[in-house]
């Protein structure tokens, strides 16, 4: 290949010339996303709620120039300035958390002080700590699982706000409107 440096033989070593090995490399900063992560089930059965927050967990990684992963502090506000719902954001922390792609430690108000929630992307090492990977015990069966969980979850939620409308049938004879008159009608 003519873009592999040359041995003392002349033959191929087997490595890149330096101009092409910096043509491979993104522009800029970048966060590793593996083939195995990207095709894992954790990863694709990722609502698009918690993708925003994953997203934005990775811009704060890249904004501590990508070696203070698991002392990422963000914000419900930071969140929500990234475009995720306020009514989403625990939602979505839990599922990234349940999948394994992070793990955190709640924030607070402490000493009339607020903290914000400190956050690690377990695929990204520490600087004293390989990752942890633990998103690949995650299984199909478990998306699922959480799925099914969560569809339950939201319909009774959905149904103690929102009840459905009464009929004529399930109000008391007295309140019905037969024929355009209130009452039980004329006599």
């Amino acid at each position: 290949m003519k873009h592999r440096k040359p041995n003392s033989t002349g033959r191929s070593s087997g490595q890149l010339t330096r101009k092409v090995s910096e043509n491979l490399k993104p522009p800029g900063h970048f966060v590793w996303l593996t083939g195995d992560l990207l095709n894992s089930p954790a990863w694709r059965g990722m609502s698009t709620n918690t993708r925003r927050l994953i997203d934005r967990l990775m811009l704060e990684h890249l904004s501590h120039g990508g070696v203070e992963n698991g002392k990422l502090p963000v914000t419900h506000a930071n969140f929500e300035a990234y475009g995720l719902s306020r009514n989403f954001i625990r939602d979505a922390i839990d599922e990234a958390e349940a999948f394994g792609l992070i793990r955190f430690d709640r924030g607070g108000r402490y000493g009339g002080v607020k903290r914000p929630s400190i956050y690690r992307l377990t695929w990204l090492g520490q600087p004293d700590a390989p990752p942890t990977n633990e998103w690949k015990r995650t299984t199909a069966e478990t998306v699922e699982a959480w799925k099914r969980r969560d569809k339950r979850r939201r319909s009774t939620i959905s149904k103690k706000q929102f009840s459905t409308p009464q009929t004529a049938n399930d109000l008391p004879p007295n309140w019905r409107v037969v024929d355009g008159f209130s009452g039980k009608g004329p006599n």
